[in-house]
């Protein structure tokens, strides 16, 4: 029964004819049943994936290092700062600049230990949740 019988059926019960509903001609469902399914079958499949992420990792040894770390976040690449070999002045200088270039390129700036820090453009939101229903570290399912 397609769905114009069914409109017919449902407005004769209730009086239809002095609807208007009795000249409804509709469409046929039988019609159109194999139409979707052919339609898959002729298209192809399409797999879709995250665009995958790439980091640039910079370890300065000097000031003349933060051109490569301006670079690459104008490049809209996040970039991991290591900062475990710097001397204190010089990872102070770093992180203020740091600081002030995600501030300027609207991006954000998250410490990810005592002395490593991770500039993200602002076309990439960071999480501290862990994904995957992770979270401090446990199993979803555990206690």
């Amino acid at each position: 029964m397609g769905l114009g019988q069914s409109l017919r059926s449902v407005v004769g019960q209730f009086g239809g004819a002095s609807d208007g509903y009795d000249d409804y001609d509709g469409y046929d469902d039988d019609a159109f049943a194999g139409s979707e399914e052919s339609d898959r079958a002729s298209r192809p499949l399409a797999l879709v994936r995250p665009e995958r992420m790439e980091f640039s990792l910079v370890t300065p040894q000097g000031f003349d290092d933060v051109q490569q770390i301006a670079d690459s976040l104008r490049a809209d690449t996040p970039v991991i700062v290591d900062l475990q070999t710097c001397g204190p002045d010089l990872s102070k200088r770093v992180i203020d600049f740091c600081s002030g270039l995600t501030y300027a390129l609207d991006g954000s700036l998250e410490y990810l230990g005592e002395k490593v820090v991770l500039l993200a453009p602002h076309k990439v939101e960071l999480s501290s949740e862990a994904a995957g229903g992770l979270q401090e570290g446990r199993f979803f399912n555990q206690v």
